[in-house]
C-alpha cells in the first residue's frame, strides 16, 4: 500500500454470521448497493486487502459480507469491530450540498456571528436527519441537528461548518441531554 493513500471508511463489522465466515457489517455509507459493486475492501487492522466473494443484505442498515480467506467463525470474530475502507478516490460523487462522515467529523463549528462552538466529533443517525456532537474545548456538547435551518454552510477547504442555532441550541441545559440520547441509541442497536 503507498502511504500517501486517503481511505475512506464505508462499514464496520460489528459480528460474525452463522459458522462459515460471514461478517454482520454496520453501514456507514449512504450509497445504495455500495458494497456489491465493489470487489474489494481494506480492513482497518492493517490495511490487509481482501477480496468481496458475496454480499447481501440483513436488517436495516446492516448486510451481511463474506471475504476470501474469512472461512469459521473464529476467522470471523477475530475481526468485530473492525473498520473496512475503500481508497477516496473510489467514492461516488455526491450531488451538490452532500456530504460524507469522514467531510463533516473534525469540522470546527462556527455561528454566523462569529461564536466557536467546537468540533464535531461524533454524528448521531436518527432515522429522520443526522446530528452532529459538537465538542467544545472544555469538553462540553451539544447535539446540532443537520438541517438547513441550523447548518448553513460548509467550507471544507477551510475545515469549518457555519451554523444558525436556533433558541436554546447552544444553551448549557442542553449539552446534558447528550449523554442520555447517546446511551439510549445504542440500546437500540444492541436489540438489533
Amino acid at each position: 500500500m503507498q502511504d500517501n493513500t486517503e481511505w475512506a471508511t464505508i462499514g464496520t463489522i460489528v459480528a460474525p454470521f452463522g459458522l462459515r465466515g460471514e461478517l454482520k457489517v454496520h453501514l456507514l455509507s449512504d450509497v445504495p448497493d455500495r458494497f456489491s459493486t465493489l470487489k474489494v475492501v481494506y480492513l482497518s487492522r492493517d490495511l490487509t486487502r481482501r477480496t468481496i466473494k458475496d454480499v447481501r443484505p440483513y436488517k436495516g442498515n446492516t448486510l451481511l459480507l463474506k471475504l476470501d480467506g474469512i472461512d469459521d467463525a473464529t476467522s470471523a470474530e477475530s475481526l468485530r469491530n473492525c473498520d473496512l475502507y475503500i481508497p477516496l478516490s473510489e467514492l461516488a460523487q455526491l450531488p451538490p450540498d452532500s456530504y460524507y462522515q469522514h467531510d463533516i467529523l473534525n469540522l470546527q463549528v462556527v455561528t454566523l456571528e462569529g461564536r466557536e462552538v467546537g468540533t464535531i466529533t461524533e454524528i448521531i443517525s436518527t432515522g429522520s436527519n443526522d446530528v452532529y456532537v459538537v465538542t467544545t474545548a472544555s469538553g462540553q456538547q451539544f447535539l446540532i441537528p443537520a438541517i438547513k435551518d441550523v447548518v448553513k454552510q460548509i467550507d471544507l477547504d477551510r475545515h469549518v461548518m457555519y451554523i444558525d442555532p436556533m433558541k436554546g441550541l447552544l444553551d448549557e441545559e442542553e449539552s446534558a441531554v447528550v449523554d442520555h440520547q447517546r446511551e439510549h441509541q445504542r440500546a437500540e442497536e444492541e436489540v438489533e
